[in-house]
């Protein structure tokens, strides 16, 4: 003990010195805390008000107004969007996957997601393998059709990580049927159901519907063959040859590669149906007019054979 008085008296200052740095050190620390605290406190606010927590005590408030358009939804529609949104994150945020399933359209079902396992493999577990913020941005608004952007985002509240790698964006669009709100996702649009038919030299063309895609169009058509000849849709030899077209005569081609030649060949007396995709982006300011077949092949198998040449003929179908 006498040894350690000695030391403590030949090193007073020195000892004091410390005990003053390690104070200031100290106080200093709580003060950046208290600062970091207070800003992280600011950002959650800044955040909470640009975003949405789906759970039982929050509410979405996305914009009424197409950003594409400047049209606006009225506040009993935007109500609604806004509760069926809110209503299907919270399923899946919540893992409840036969809710969410069910408040898709027969449509998306039938075109994306034929089963629950389908649905709960692609969609559930490839974005809400986390718990799920989200915003949304209104992008089109059309007769019974409400279509938002919505970008999945971390619990940004928890991580304040704004520009994860881990968010996801979706085309969400909310379709009446039958006086029933029901949800596309993964960015199909609708189907509008058309039912017209066309005929030239005994092969008749009917569109049955269209299915209307953020990035694409498709066209499900039946083909009847009423002649005693294969024909042929399309040969596959002019890119151009089957197209549909708008009001203003813009021409858009057809994906007919993705078409294997044996959907495009009907034996005589026989009837085809397939769908058929174009690179017709969604966009309400392109009405479609119609559909136009210019490579159809009355004899086929001869033509193929190289007995015979080409027989064509064209049918344009109105929409």
């Amino acid at each position: 003990m006498y040894r350690f008085f000695r030391w403590y008296n030949q090193n007073r200052i020195q000892v004091l010195i410390v005990i003053a740095v390690a104070i200031i050190c100290f106080v200093i620390l709580q003060i950046v805390n208290s600062l970091v605290a207070e800003n992280n406190a600011k950002q959650r606010n800044i955040l909470s008000s640009q975003n949405t927590y789906v759970d039982k005590t929050t509410n979405p408030s996305p914009t009424n107004t197409s950003i594409l358009t400047g049209e606006k939804i009225k506040d009993s529609q935007d109500t609604i969007n806004k509760d069926l949104i809110e209503q299907f994150v919270e399923y899946c945020n919540n893992d409840q996957i036969q809710e969410a399933y069910d408040m898709l359209s027969d449509e998306c079902k039938e075109l994306l997601y034929p089963n629950i396992n389908v649905f709960n493999q692609a969609y559930i577990k490839s974005i809400f393998y986390i718990d799920r913020m989200y915003s949304l941005q209104n992008w089109y608004i059309g007769t019974d059709i409400y279509t938002y952007y919505i970008k999945y985002t971390e619990d940004v509240l928890a991580t304040g990580n704004v520009n994860s790698s881990e968010n996801k964006g979706d085309y969400i669009t909310i379709v009446n049927q039958d006086d029933k709100y029901y949800l596309n996702i993964s960015s199909f649009i609708a189907r509008q159901k058309e039912n017209k038919t066309m005929s030239n030299n005994n092969v008749a063309i009917t569109v049955n519907w269209i299915d209307m895609y953020m990035d694409y169009t498709t066209f499900n058509i039946k083909v009847k063959n009423n002649t005693e000849k294969t024909i042929c849709l399309d040969t596959k030899e002019d890119t151009s040859s089957t197209y549909i077209y708008d009001y203003n005569q813009v021409k858009y081609t057809s994906f007919l590669n993705e078409n294997p030649i044996e959907q495009l060949v009907i034996k005589k007396q026989q009837t085809s149906n397939l769908n058929i995709k174009f690179n017709k982006l969604y966009n309400q300011s392109r009405i479609l007019k119609g559909i136009s077949f210019q490579d159809i092949v009355l004899n086929y198998d001869e033509y193929m054979a190289k007995t015979e040449e080409k027989e064509k003929i064209s049918i344009n179908i109105s929409i």
